[in-house]
This record gives structure tokens, sequence and C-alpha cells, in this order.
């Protein structure tokens, strides 16, 4: 009897030991720390940045890529927390489009209690409000989905946000066709994945548009001024998942990094259309002899168009975007130099020179600039 006593015994201290060490175990788990988060937008050193080869003579185009307005700056930001299980730590929404109706370019030092150590999923949805145009101007929001169903404390749906898209009207009753994304509030979005210590904790992430900025430059070096009536792109896409995917090369929280491939929902030539401006019977703007004029900046989808035609340049690559321009009902088009890919957050800026003997032009692809947010310090 006293040796089936002593056997239990040890048994039964086993036992507490074990909870012991639990609980201990999950002391330790749910220690609760700051993490403070500073919100940037991505400049994507990764995207195909290149000079072209001609001079622009007085014309720098790196002066056009600044952001022009308020649609290019943070007007809203949620930030969801997930846990390693899947489970919704925090869920803030911050509205800036108050009664001021304010936009910053800086954010910075969100604070969150939060479990830790443990690795955490961190989503970042910006302006998630943002609307479509159709050729009318009636306004629908690009991305359908209520943000405020994603509750504390319940599963976060990954895969449904990873397969969310961004897309276009479906109707396109005149070639070209001019819908694009409303310029008032860009959407932006990404999920990074941050490593909690047990104790206070900074991290430093970014957004990416999702989107590619176009601008047009028109130098008119002659004496006489010339009308611009159409201005096409071929192919925009209609289709986009909302956030970007995107295998990188490198590490993407340095410098020392590249974009090497991004998933889009559409390929070859499935759901892209002709893109137009100053369609015929909408009109026609006069370029002033001797002067630059800029056009207001438009935004497209990204994409991966690849051209039925195969056209190569002289390295053998593959040309797959082409732009037109209608001056005095003459048409001039080319394919975009080295522009084999539209990626997201980058902004393609064209400079179109008028000579007296020809009609040339200049393509460069910039990243969008990287942006500091901090809505606490009230700076623009």
């Amino acid at each position: 009897m006293k040796q089936l006593f002593r056997h239990t015994f040890a048994a039964l201290a086993v036992v507490l030991m074990s909870f012991g060490c639990v609980a201990v175990e999950r002391e330790s788990y749910d220690v609760m720390s700051e993490l403070t988060i500073s919100v940037s937008v991505s400049n994507t050193p990764g995207a195909p940045v290149t000079k072209a080869p001609e001079s622009k003579a007085d014309i720098n185009a790196s002066d056009y890529i600044g952001p022009a307005h308020d649609g290019e700056k943070i007007q809203t930001l949620r930030i969801v927390i997930v846990r390693p299980d899947g489970t919704i730590e925090h869920n803030r929404y911050m509205d800036f489009q108050g009664a001021v109706k304010r936009a910053y370019m800086e954010v910075a030092d969100i604070a969150f209690k939060v479990v830790g150590p443990e690795q955490k999923k961190v989503y970042l949805f910006v302006n998630e409000n943002s609307v479509k145009e159709d050729m009318t101007g009636a306004e629908t929001k690009i991305v359908n989905y209520n943000f405020n169903t994603l509750e504390v404390g319940k599963k976060f749906p990954a895969d449904e946000i990873a397969d969310l898209k961004i897309s276009l009207f479906d109707s396109y009753d005149t070639v070209p066709c001019e819908e694009n994304l409303a310029t008032a509030s860009l959407p932006m979005s990404e999920c990074h994945t941050v490593q909690m210590p047990a104790k206070d904790h900074h991290v430093d992430l970014y957004v990416t548009r999702a989107a590619v900025k176009f601008t047009y430059l028109f130098d008119n070096q002659t004496s006489q001024p010339y009308s611009l009536s159409q201005l096409t792109i071929s192919k925009g896409s209609r289709l986009e998942y909302y956030m970007p995917q995107i295998t990188y090369t490198g590490d993407p929280f340095t410098n020392d990094f590249a974009v090497e491939n991004y998933k889009v929902p559409n390929h070859f030539t499935n759901d892209y259309y002709i893109f137009g401006r100053f369609a015929p019977g909408d009109g026609s703007l006069v370029l002033p002899a001797g002067k630059v004029t800029p056009l207001p900046s438009f935004y497209l989808l990204e994409g991966k168009y690849e051209d039925p035609k195969k056209v190569v340049d002289s390295n053998g690559k593959q040309l797959n975007y082409s732009m037109s321009a209608t001056l005095d009902g003459v048409i001039h088009e080319s394919y975009f130099p080295d522009v084999p890919w539209l990626p997201r957050n980058t902004h393609v800026v064209t400079v179109i020179t008028i000579s007296d003997h020809d009609v040339k032009w200049t393509v460069d692809v910039y990243p969008y600039g990287e942006y500091w947010l901090n809505p606490g310090f009230g700076l623009e």
C-alpha cells in the first residue's frame, strides 16, 4: 500500500509540475507590451526605373513625380493586427476626412497594446472608401468590402482578403475608353510580418499605391500651335488584386532588393482595354507654340499585358505597351520603351517633343517618392 501511495504521489507531483510549467509559459506568453507602428508610402525600389536615352533639353521629368494633390496622400488608414492563430487582435480605423477634410503625408508612432513574444501579421488598408467612376461620372466603391466586419477576437479571412480585386466597369461602349481611377482618393494597401518581442517594440512599415500614374508633357518647339484631339494607351488593365502580391529578390526592408515578379488576376490579353483621353467629339487641347503643356495626370491599374504582335526592342526584349497622340489630325504612335510590365506604385512620365521636322517622345518610369505620415503632428 505504501508503494502504491508513493507511486500515486509521484504521478500527482508530475501532473502538478506540468501545470506549473504551463502556468509559467502562459504568464510569459501573455506579456502585454506596446507596439508602435509608423507607416510610409513605398517608393518601390524594384520598379523598372530607366532614364530615356534622348535628352529632354530644359525639361526635367523628375520635377513632375511628387504628389500632385490630396488624392495621392493618406486620407483614411486602417491597421489590422492578426495573431499567429489567425485571430484579430486589433482593428483600428483612422479617418482624417472629418469636418476639415485633411490629407496627411506623415503618420508615426501609432501605439497598440499587444501580446508577445509572437509573430504577427499587420494589414494596412489606406483610403478604403476610394471610388471609381464610369463614363457618366457615376461613382461606386473601388473595393467592395466592409472592413468593419473584421471583429477583434474573430478569425481573420486571409484568403478572402488576398483575393479581393479592384475592377473598372465592365461596359466599354467607346474605343478608346476613358475609364480610370478617380483622382480624389487612391487606394493603397500592404501586409507585413512583424516579430513582436516580450517588450515594447517599434516598426517602420509601408503601404503601396494600387495604381500606375501617368503624366504627359507636350513640348511644342515650333512657331505654331498644335491641337491634341486624342491620346491613347494600349492596354490598360480592367482588373487587379487589391493587396499587392509581390515576390522580392533580397530584403524589401532595405534598399538592396528588387521586385522579381508580381501576380495579376488577368493574363495575356484578357480584361485589357484601350485607354483614351480627348476622344473624338470631346473637343481638343491647344498646345501653344514654344511652350511645354502638361496634361492632368491620370491613374490606371497595374497589369501584365502581353502584346500578341511580339514586337521586340534592339536588345531583344518584347515591347507590350503602346501609345498614340493625335496632333492636328495626324496619329503618331509608338511602343513605350523599357516598359515590359506596368507594376503598381510607379509613375510613367512621357515627354512628347514636337519639332519642325518630327514628333518624338521619351519615357521615364519612376517609383513614387517615399513620404512619412503622421497625423498626430498635423503636418501635410
